[in-house]
């Protein structure tokens, strides 16, 4: 047998052993993440992200209401693009929403246009109260299908 024999059966079981460290750390890293996340998420049972113990929020976290405030935009979206049939172009129209509180905002072609979107959203079930930031779009700074 030569050195250079010798020295390639030597290294597979040194790769095995590389490899199986990778594995280890890649784990090891990825259970790390896991358990961070569910920290963030607050899924631990009496653990809140950034809150001392004995130290009440004074407003409720974000991600309470984030999935109903989605919901709640979502519907009023649907809503606009259904009144189509009524007039209105809602392609320029972006819809947010905050605990029932609808705001609308981008570029409309008229006062009406204003009128009508802000009707309809307040039509939508769960929807509190509209606030407009609609602006009457100006023909001449608008090209092509704008």
């Amino acid at each position: 047998m030569s050195i250079n024999t010798i020295k390639a059966n030597s290294r597979g079981p040194l790769r095995l052993v590389a490899a199986a460290l990778c594995v280890a750390v890649s784990l090891s890293a990825h259970a790390q993440g896991s358990s961070n996340a569910s920290a963030v998420s607050g899924t631990q049972p009496g653990i809140q992200p950034g809150v001392q113990p004995g130290i009440q929020r004074a407003t409720p976290p974000v991600a309470a209401s984030s999935g109903a405030d989605r919901a709640l935009a979502v519907n009023v979206r649907h809503a606009l693009k259904a009144a189509r049939k009524q007039g209105l172009k809602s392609s320029f129209i972006r819809v947010r929403a905050r605990d029932g509180v609808v705001t609308l905002s981008g570029v409309v072609a008229s006062e009406s246009q204003i009128e009508l979107a802000a009707s309809v959203a307040q039509g939508v079930n769960g929807v509190q109260s509209v606030t407009t930031k609609l602006v009457i779009r100006d023909d001449e700074g608008i090209k092509g299908s704008q």
